[in-house]
């Protein structure tokens, strides 16, 4: 994982995400670390890896938005969270900008 995302707890949401960790069920994309599986985007992450774990998660029930880092593209982000059947939750507490109204 280190190829796809400079940080080791980065790291760590996106193993739990691949192997359908059954003990991982919420994910938040935030600004700052704060709590267990807080996906914080910085310089070097590959956002798409993130698009395809999420979609294809088998275990994942929440999902938190709370920031939306400028590198993030939000047209393949939101297609990979379209391929996803397990969420039941979705937060969205940042502006997705004008181009997720088309």
């Amino acid at each position: 994982m280190e190829d796809i995302t400079s940080d080791e707890d980065n790291a760590d949401i996106l193993e739990r995400l691949r192997d359908n960790d059954p003990d991982f069920t919420h994910i938040s994309i935030a600004d700052v670390f704060q709590d267990e599986g807080d996906f914080v985007v910085r310089e070097g992450d590959d956002l798409g890896w993130l698009d395809y774990f999420v979609g294809r998660s088998k275990e994942l029930e929440y999902l938190t938005i709370s920031d939306l880092p400028d590198n993030l593209n939000i047209d393949s982000f939101l297609r990979g969270l379209g391929q996803n059947r397990s969420i039941e939750n979705l937060g969205i507490s940042t502006d997705l900008g004008e181009e997720s109204v088309q």
